[in-house]
C-alpha cells in the first residue's frame, strides 16, 4: 500500500516522453553476430555475442530478467541468454551470450532465437497488478560457416618405371570432406616443371568434380614422359587436391616418384651389369688376366717337359724291371723331381705357344 501511494505522489512529476517511452521500461540490443567456423581444425567451436539492457525510466531502478527461446537441438547451444539484473533509471548493463556447437557439421544449419528482457520490478513494485510488465526482445540466426577440405587417395605410389617417350597414367581418387557441396580440383604442383623436363599431357592437365558432401569421384591423368633423353632421369609427380569453396584450406598432396630410362640406355650390353661397380669391373678383368697368365705358363712348362723328356730318353739306357720284384727305388722319384730343376724355360717357349693358340 505504501509503494502504491509513493507511486500517485511521484506519477505526476515523471515526464512523458512519446509512445515507446512509458513510464517505466527497457531496451536491449546486441552485437552483430558472426558465422560459427566447425571445421576440423576448431578444437571447440564457441563465438561469443554481447548485449546489452537499458533501463528506460527516468527515476526508480529497474529488475529486469533476461529469458529466451531457442530452435538449437542437439548440434548447438546457447548459453547466458538468462539472469536477472538490477539496473538504475536511465542506466545499462551488459551480458555475454555464448553459442557453441559440433565440429563438421552442415553449412546448411541454422539456429533461430530470441532474447527477451522484461522488467518484473520498478521502484520494489511487482510489475503485474496494477502496472503491467514491459518488455524489449532482440531476434536474429546463428549461422554455420562453410569450410571446404579435399582428400586426394591414391593406391599406387611405388616408384614408376618407364622407358623415354612412353605413356604414363594415374588413377586418382579424391573425396569432398567439406560441410558443402563444393568442386574438388586436383592438379601438379609441379606442373610447369615437368613441362620444361619435356612432359607432355594427353587431355587435361588436371580433373575437378562437384561433389556433394562426403562424395568421391575417380579421374584419371595421362601424360607422355620425355623422349630423346641422354641419360636417366628421375622426377617426382606432385598432386594435389584443393577446395573451391575454402581456398585458404590446407591441401591434400601425393607424391609419386617416376624412373625414366633413356634411350641411349636402353638395349645397350651394359643393361646387365648396371648394378655392378667400376671397382668390381676392375676386379673381375684383373682375375680373368690372372687366370689367363697361369694357362700360359702351365702351356710352357708342359711344353718344355716334354722336350726333355723326349732327349734324355733317347741318351738314356733302357732300365729293365725285374717282373717278380716290381718295387721301385726311391731314388728314382728323386732323380724325376731333379729333373724338373733342370729345365729352363727360354724365350722362345712362348712365341711357339703364342703361334700355336
Amino acid at each position: 500500500m505504501a509503494s502504491f501511494v509513493i507511486l500517485v505522489i511521484i506519477l505526476p512529476f515523471i515526464p512523458f516522453a512519446d509512445a515507446q517511452n512509458p513510464i517505466y521500461g527497457v531496451q536491449i540490443s546486441c552485437d552483430a553476430l558472426e558465422e560459427m567456423d566447425v571445421s576440423p581444425d576448431v578444437d571447440s567451436p564457441s563465438i561469443d555475442m554481447t548485449c546489452l539492457i537499458e533501463n528506460t525510466a527516468a527515476v526508480g531502478d529497474a529488475t529486469i530478467e533476461i529469458s529466451n527461446e531457442w530452435s538449437g537441438g542437439s548440434t548447438a547451444e546457447m548459453i547466458g541468454a538468462s539472469g536477472e539484473y538490477t539496473v538504475a533509471a536511465g542506466g545499462s548493463e551488459e551480458f555475454s551470450v555464448t553459442f557453441t556447437g559440433t565440429k563438421k557439421q552442415s553449412s546448411a544449419n541454422s539456429y533461430d532465437f530470441e532474447i527477451i528482457a522484461t522488467v518484473t520490478q520498478w521502484f520494489n513494485l511487482p510489475m503485474n497488478e496494477p502496472l503491467p510488465q514491459e518488455n524489449d526482445s532482440y531476434e536474429s540466426t546463428l549461422q554455420i560457416a562453410t569450410y571446404g577440405q579435399a582428400d586426394l587417395n591414391i593406391n599406387d605410389v611405388s616408384t614408376r618405371k618407364v622407358t623415354a617417350g612412353d605413356e604414363l597414367t594415374i588413377n586418382l581418387q579424391f573425396t569432398n570432406k567439406g560441410n558443402q557441396k563444393d568442386m574438388i580440383r586436383v592438379e601438379l604442383s609441379n606442373l610447369n616443371e615437368l613441362k620444361q623436363q619435356g612432359f607432355s599431357f594427353v587431355g587435361s592437365e588436371f580433373v575437378a568434380e562437384d561433389l556433394e558432401v562426403d562424395a568421391t569421384a575417380q579421374r584419371e591423368i595421362k601424360m607422355v614422359v620425355p623422349s630423346d633423353l641422354d641419360e636417366n632421369l628421375n622426377v617426382d609427380l606432385m598432386f594435389k587436391a584443393s577446395s573451391t569453396n575454402d581456398p585458404s584450406s590446407d591441401l591434400s598432396e601425393t607424391n609419386i616418384p617416376v624412373a625414366i630410362e633413356s634411350d641411349s640406355s636402353s638395349g645397350s650390353l651394359t643393361d646387365g651389369i648396371s648394378e655392378v661397380s667400376e671397382g668390381d669391373m676392375v676386379l673381375y678383368g684383373s682375375i680373368g688376366g690372372g687366370v689367363i697368365l697361369l694357362f700360359l705358363l702351365i702351356g710352357i712348362i708342359t711344353r718344355s717337359v716334354k722336350k726333355k723328356s723326349k732327349s734324355k730318353a733317347d741318351s738314356d739306357e733302357v732300365i729293365e724291371i725285374d717282373s717278380d720284384n716290381q718295387e721301385i727305388p726311391m731314388d728314382e722319384f728323386d732323380d724325376l723331381f731333379s729333373e724338373l730343376d733342370d729345365i729352363s724355360i727360354e724365350g722362345d717357349e712362348f712365341d711357339d705357344l703364342l703361334d700355336e693358340l
